[in-house]
């Protein structure tokens, strides 16, 4: 079975771009989608310190009383999640800017940060719910905002994807001086590449 970048390979790039890399392997017949239920996608809010394990577990409960609440959430997250993407894409690729995506994150932003704002937690700065019961959909605009901030800003033309030929498919944010990275990860994608020409050099040499 093909390897699937680990987690690691991304966990220093924006929120936004985290977010879409929920899926792997984009661009195969048969993704990857590692927030394909309530509970991974509650496991991956909690992991990005968007929501504590109080917030997750108030949540779980009430979803298992009321599974609609559920499935509508992860409807909308899947749904920005698209969005971002098909913008991002668009950004890289040179092409025209899916309106409807665009309302799809706005969406987010025209009620500004209500139900969210920044707070402290310990010596650090952290997104955190302002009401008592968390309304989910707020747990995404920090996602929103992420993206917004990244794609008005100067490292808006660094967003890239990798070129893994197995479909990889991840974005990444190349800060890399030359601006000439290619891959989501040098330990994952990108020695497999390197693997893989030095293989094909040494098949070619003996033929």
């Amino acid at each position: 079975m093909p390897r699937v970048p680990s987690p690691e390979a991304s966990s220093r790039e924006e929120l936004s771009i985290k977010f879409v890399n929920t899926v792997a392997w984009r661009l195969r017949d048969l993704v990857e989608d590692r927030i394909a239920t309530s509970d991974s996608i509650l496991k991956w809010l909690v992991d990005a310190e968007l929501a504590d394990r109080r917030i997750a577990a108030q949540l779980r409960a009430r979803w298992k009383a009321s599974p609609h609440e559920a499935d509508a959430f992860l409807n909308a997250a899947h749904g920005l999640r698209e969005a971002l993407y098909r913008i991002f894409i668009a950004r890289i690729g040179g092409g025209r800017i899916d309106r409807t995506a665009l309302a799809d994150i706005n969406r987010y932003l025209d009620a500004a940060l209500g139900g969210v704002a920044l707070g402290p937690v310990g010596d650090t700065l952290r997104w955190l719910p302002t009401a008592g019961k968390v309304a989910p959909e707020t747990l995404l605009k920090p996602i929103a905002w992420s993206a917004v901030s990244l794609l008005t800003g100067p490292r808006a033309l660094r967003v890239k994807q990798c070129q893994d030929e197995r479909g990889c498919g991840w974005l990444f944010v190349d800060e890399s001086r030359t601006q000439n990275r290619r891959w989501c990860s040098m330990g994952d994608c990108g020695n497999l590449a390197k693997s893989r020409r030095h293989y094909r050099r040494s098949q070619a040499a003996e033929e």
